[in-house]
């Protein structure tokens, strides 16, 4: 029930800033999920080739449309339309830039973490193994103790992705390092530890039957409610079968932005008691308070991801693992800490997203 009234009020939120947002007028009728991102579901067609597309529009008159167009792709990719594909070619640009720029590309540190593909030609929405069972628990079982399979996987589409979203269709520049929601919506108190909206449990619902496919003997879960209502529908199948835990340090970016501010783990627990929060420290959110009216930093979050990655990951006893977590976090762990090569495994997550990579621990 809390889960459901925190859900109507964001979308009352929602209603109401888009009823007092005034469209431009080089607006266009195109999807505003997160960078331009496309929801899919299987439609029930008798081809299981076809796709159904689902993109939100908003009309010259300011009212939300959910629009469909069917697919005859048999292909992960079409999940997203190309405007998608074409922002997170863009945001792959424009970030790697800025991790360059700080030095974030060129530290060294005791241990190096390197991620190999799993997969042959690996492409867009197809960067995932799954093997036959027999096949796999062999490769693990002869896989070195410092060795694991990781299958990450960003959120699907959340409240506060479509705020923003919403802004940039509307012409509306977004200063994510101000404290005034006139400048940046994500600040405003609302906007607390945002849900998925429907789009994005669609979108997460879509990758049902690929997570199936796969064997996680763990997930790990970010403490924000996006990600663990994403890995509850990605990894439905995998619920009671093996430990779910979640950790504070694959979560997003600290500080200054609510929307990355989760709620107290006494809530989070009552809502999900079959997650094992024991590892997180503090019933508030702390570790976000401590960073004020400030963001975390690149290189301060490329540190966060490499102490979880050395002292938890390689830790843990389990040689595969689902990571369910966020796109920024994602794209300075692939591309600051760990040590890949194939660009394909680098490249900015789209919402639902999942990939696999061998990640390997090797002591300098």
């Amino acid at each position: 029930m809390r889960l459901l009234l925190r859900s109507c009020y964001q979308f009352l939120l929602l209603h109401n800033i888009m009823i007092t947002m005034k469209p431009s007028s080089a607006f266009t009728s195109t999807n505003l999920l997160p960078n331009n991102r496309a929801a899919s579901s299987t439609t029930p067609t008798a081809s299981a080739s076809n796709t159904e597309i689902c993109e939100t529009q908003i009309t010259p008159t300011g009212k939300a449309e959910v629009l469909c167009t069917i697919s005859t792709k048999d292909s992960r990719s079409s999940l997203w339309s190309e405007v998608a594909i074409n922002a997170a070619k863009q945001f792959t640009i424009t970030q790697r830039k800025k991790l360059q720029e700080l030095g974030a590309l060129d530290v060294e540190r005791p241990v190096k973490i390197v991620g190999t593909s799993l997969v042959e030609n690996c492409g867009l929405g197809d960067c995932v193994v799954s093997l036959e069972d027999e096949k796999k628990e062999e490769e693990k079982s002869e896989m070195d103790v410092d060795t694991k399979i990781i299958h990450f996987q960003r959120h699907g589409q959340g409240y506060h992705n479509l705020i923003c979203d919403m802004w940039r269709e509307l012409g509306k520049a977004i200063d994510f390092d101000s404290s005034d929601p006139n400048l940046n919506p994500v600040v405003r108190p609302e906007f607390l530890d945002p849900p998925l909206t429907a789009l994005g449990q669609q979108q997460c619902s879509s990758q049902r039957e690929l997570c199936n496919s796969l064997s996680p003997d763990l997930v790990i879960v970010s403490p924000m409610l996006r990600c663990i209502q994403t890995a509850k529908l990605s990894f439905r199948d995998h619920v009671n079968k093996v430990p779910w835990v979640s950790h504070e340090g694959c979560r997003e970016e600290l500080g200054l932005l609510v929307g990355n501010k989760r709620r107290s783990i006494t809530d989070i627990k009552a809502d999900f008691p079959e997650i094992d929060f024991d590892d997180i420290e503090h019933d508030e959110d702390v570790r976000w308070d401590e960073y004020g009216d400030r963001r975390e930093t690149l290189l301060e979050k490329s540190e966060r991801i490499y102490q979880f990655l050395t002292e938890y990951v390689r830790s843990r006893p389990e040689k595969e693992i689902a990571i369910v977590c966020h796109s920024a976090y994602l794209f300075t762990l692939l591309n600051a800490v760990m040590d890949i090569e194939e660009e394909e495994l680098r490249s900015w997550f789209l919402t639902s997203e999942v990939r696999s990579l061998q990640m390997t621990f090797v002591d300098r």
